[in-house]
């Protein structure tokens, strides 16, 4: 009896997990690409904002800013392969800056002749191309080449790598990178490895919710290094029109500390807000996969 009934239960054990394997199978899938048309303009607004207080021998001092720039990509041409080339503009920004004991500085591109001497590097690069850029369906950058030197307004990343097949919801993929650190103008860079982690939250009505977090690859001791770090770490949530095929809204947020980055008695607390939006005149979402202007 007791032979019998544990038949039996490995036989229920091994039907629920050809369930699960055949529900795998037969899940829908999404292919999430980027679609453009030649001379087509899309454009983004992108908000930035940033909260610094650091304590050194007792002696607190904040330093807040904020940045709001539009960005667009020009595209040129689109190969049959699905393959984009653009040319990558930030058309306009409006930034400020508040330290402690100092006056605020501001800049706002669109009514400002004289940029203040913090905003200059600014001031040059608005309105002109930085870069042309050739990017595969699945978002990886195929060729890139600068036109001027670069600034990142708080623009965050020019775009997502996403896997080459469909995938279904629940899904996870990953990119990796390294970011040069030095501690000391002295001392040797230290190249730190960082990995992005995104998942498939959700497909609803043709938009799909990714969640995205930055983990930390290479061991860091060094204080010092992790308060560069920091202003590099996200976690947040992307927007993307999967039948547009371009994100439409995404908000990266940072809330980090860091002991010991000047000294035993030193602390940093950086709070950060990156948000982007798509900007809906230039282009509504065609389901029928063909694009409007």
């Amino acid at each position: 009896m007791k032979r019998i009934s544990s038949l039996v239960a490995l036989s229920l054990v091994l039907l629920g997990a050809s369930a699960l394997f055949a529900d795998q199978d037969t899940a829908e899938k999404h292919l999430l690409q980027y679609r453009f048309s030649p001379g087509e303009i899309f454009r983004t607004k992108v908000t930035h904002l940033v909260s610094l207080e650091t304590t050194i021998q007792g002696v607190t001092e904040t330093a807040r800013t904020r940045s709001v720039s539009v960005k667009a990509w020009k595209v040129h041409e689109v190969s049959e392969d699905g393959h984009v080339t653009f040319d990558y503009v930030i058309e306009s920004v409006q930034m400020w800056q508040q330290m402690s004991g100092r006056q605020e500085v501001r800049f706002d591109s669109t009514q400002d002749d004289r940029p203040p001497p913090e905003y200059e590097h600014v001031a040059g690069s608005v309105g002109q191309p930085m870069a042309t850029i050739t990017i595969a369906p699945h978002g990886k950058i195929i060729d890139r080449s600068n036109s001027l030197s670069q600034f990142n307004p708080g623009i965050g990343e020019l775009t997502i790598t996403f896997p080459e097949e469909p995938i279904p919801v629940g899904h996870r993929w990953a990119t990796e990178g390294e970011l040069p650190l030095r501690a000391r103008p002295t001392d040797p860079i230290k190249r730190v490895r960082l990995r992005q982690q995104y998942t498939l939250e959700r497909v609803q009505t043709g938009v799909a919710t990714i969640s995205v977090a930055t983990q930390v690859l290479t061991p860091l001791n060094d204080p010092t290094l992790e308060s560069q770090l920091i202003q590099r770490l996200k976690r947040g949530q992307i927007k993307f029109d999967v039948d547009a095929g371009r994100i439409m809204s995404q908000q990266m947020d940072t809330d980090e500390r860091v002991i010991g980055f000047n000294g035993p008695d030193s602390n940093m607390k950086y709070l950060s807000r990156l948000s982007e939006e798509m900007i809906r005149e230039e282009r509504v979402a065609d389901r029928s996969g063909t694009a409007s202007r």
